[in-house]
């Protein structure tokens, strides 16, 4: 490993740190434990990394398939931790919210069953699930974020630092992986230690956006479930607000009858 790529390493090692000991001297990681639990497996990553690379006389395949299993674990505990934080963004309209978990568990399975197939190369298969995945995961939180603001959805501060901290990271990835496996035609290998330190420099502003989302303790979520006959919800934009109590009704309904036994 690169001196360079060491320091960057180090230097996001201490960030996670940082966002690990901030979610508990705040108390925020009760509201949020899968968050929590994703920047855990995230460090415990990295001591596995440096007990592997200790390890005399592995081979260097044997590393590569090893860390890229380790990352494919984070991923799964990333995806965890934002479908909580879109959880509580979306809370008010669990109709919405039901059509949201249903689209990014079909265009998860559909995005993976394809890079599957594209892959005619061992070496290759991982690089490009991981930028599918990243590009699936920065597609489903931008629409998200959207919708949050195209229906003026009131949502706190802290939990919108953290969606847009995964999304800026998870937007780079696509786009770092995308430039190499573009320009540079020999291959991700030749161009590895690029690679680390680009996506770790974008994990790296991710961490400063968390630490700045963390400073303090999460705001009480005192919305209330939206309702067609709730005026609450009126004051900000009221025809907007209305489409969107009726939407989330529309989608409660639909998923009440798809759950009743044929």
């Amino acid at each position: 490993m690169p001196l360079s790529v060491q320091c960057i390493w180090a230097g996001i090692i201490l960030g996670q740190l940082s966002v690990l000991i901030l979610l508990f001297v705040v108390r925020n990681s009760r509201k949020v434990p899968f968050f929590a639990a994703y920047i855990a497996l995230n460090l415990c990553q990295g001591g596995f990394l440096v007990i592997l690379a200790s390890v005399p006389g592995i081979r260097f395949a044997t590393y590569q398939n090893l860390a890229w299993a380790s990352e494919c674990v984070t991923l799964v505990a990333q995806a965890l931790a934002t479908t909580e934080i879109l959880g509580i963004t979306l809370r008010p309209y669990p109709g919405i919210w039901g059509l949201v978990w249903r689209a990014l568990v079909a265009t998860s399975a559909l995005v993976v069953m394809i890079v599957t197939l594209a892959s005619h190369f061992r070496g290759a298969a991982w690089f490009q699930l991981n930028r599918g995945y990243h590009l699936t995961f920065a597609s489903a939180v931008i629409a998200c974020l959207l919708l949050v603001r195209y229906y003026a959805i009131q949502v706190p501060a802290a939990f919108k630092l953290i969606l847009g901290g995964f999304c800026l990271n998870s937007c780079v990835e696509v786009l770092i992986n995308t430039f190499i496996q573009v320009l540079f035609h020999k291959g991700y290998e030749v161009h590895q230690a690029v690679w680390q330190i680009l996506t770790m420099l974008s994990f790296a502003v991710a961490l400063v956006i968390w630490v700045v989302a963390l400073r303090k303790p999460f705001p009480v979520d005192d919305r209330r479930i939206a309702s067609l006959t709730d005026s609450a919800y009126r004051q900000l934009s009221p025809e907007v607000n209305e489409r969107l109590r009726e939407l989330n009704e529309k989608l409660l309904r639909l998923w009440k009858l798809e759950a009743r036994p044929q």
